[in-house]
């Protein structure tokens, strides 16, 4: 017995050392795939919930080798390091999956959803594990991240937070009492969540539809949506996909019209037709020194059309005749 646990500390010794000299290489292996992720998302314009990042500790990795009864733990446990991205809606794991695939080598990919059962609602994530594309690793900097594999788990908001709130709930111990009165609640709360989860993404679909309908020039009510709408047919450099962000912008806008007396979509038209010449003059003035959106443009126009007061209405002292002077001056 005592040959056996000297056997044990004596593995352990070995395999913490071993750990302690890669895990520099795979903290410095997620320092460089979080990077690659977030820029591909942001290129792809994906909004995501979050993107955590972490390297198993030692504990872990030797409870996970023990339980797993591995023989060759660091080429086995693939999972050393990982990301999870979390997502808002369903359909953005397929997407987020295609990004994945063309930023790194996939090695394996496991669909939890086609192998978990009905009441596991929580492990419904899509597993990648990846490498570095040599492409990537040709600087002597990051030679010896070569072949060092990392987990990319994506899954939606809502599997997250089941599986945060089953963590807690000792779903596990319920089933061995075989408590069924416990077990059914848990039973109906994980299909409410799946239930939550497509409806969320029919919602989603269903306003994104709606959002990006063609945008026509119809004399209608002035509304942050349809502010947006005229936006993006007006100024065709305008690409920006709605969100909280642009709702505050073209909301704020509107109650600004109104204040004008200006309530219709032709109203405004009428109004920046008028001062195009000067907008596109006060675009080249600027054109390396501001990052122009439509807002800002719609606010120039009117300060152009309505003079002090515009500045009267937004508390803008002397920001008409700034404007003027702009657009006066020469290229």
């Amino acid at each position: 017995m005592s040959e056996d646990l000297g056997e044990l500390i004596v593995d352990s010794l070995d395999l913490r050392s071993k750990y302690e000299d890669l895990r520099p290489n795979y903290e410095r292996l997620m320092s460089l795939v979080t990077p690659i992720i977030k820029t591909a998302l942001d290129k792809n314009k994906i909004k995501v919930h979050s993107l955590k990042k972490r390297v198993k500790d030692y504990s872990s990795f030797l409870e996970k080798v023990d339980r797993k009864k591995y023989k060759d733990p660091f080429r086995q446990c693939t999972d050393l390091a990982g990301c999870r991205i979390i997502c808002l809606f369903t359909s953005q794991v397929k997407q987020i999956q295609e990004i994945i695939e063309k930023e790194f080598d996939v090695i394996e990919i496991t669909d939890k959803r086609s192998t978990k059962k009905f009441d596991q609602f929580g492990y419904l994530s899509l597993h990648l594990l990846v490498k570095i594309p040599k492409q990537r690793l040709k600087y002597i900097e990051y030679k010896d991240l070569q072949g060092l594999v990392c987990e990319i788990q994506i899954r939606t908001i809502l599997q997250e937070a089941w599986a945060e709130i089953e963590h807690y709930i000792n779903y596990k111990a319920t089933k061995e009492e075989e408590n069924e009165e416990l077990l059914r609640k848990i039973f109906s709360l994980a299909g409410m969540f799946e239930v939550a989860d497509s409806t969320f993404e029919e919602i989603h679909k269903g306003f994104s539809a709606m959002v990006e309908k063609k945008p026509q020039v119809k004399d209608g009510e002035i509304t942050a949506i349809s502010l947006y709408k005229f936006s993006k047919m007006y100024f065709k450099w305008f690409s920006e996909d709605w969100d909280k962000s642009q709702e505050r912008k073209f909301f704020r806008l509107s109650g600004e019209l109104k204040k004008l007396g200006i309530k219709t979509i032709l109203s405004l038209k009428e109004v920046l037709d008028k001062q195009s010449v000067h907008m596109e003059h006060f675009k080249n003035i600027y054109r390396d020194k501001r990052k122009f959106s439509p807002v800002g443009l719609v606010r120039a126009a009117l300060a152009l059309e309505y003079g002090t007061k515009f500045d009267l209405v937004f508390g803008l002292k002397g920001f008409s005749n700034r404007i003027k002077k702009d657009v006066n001056k020469r290229y």
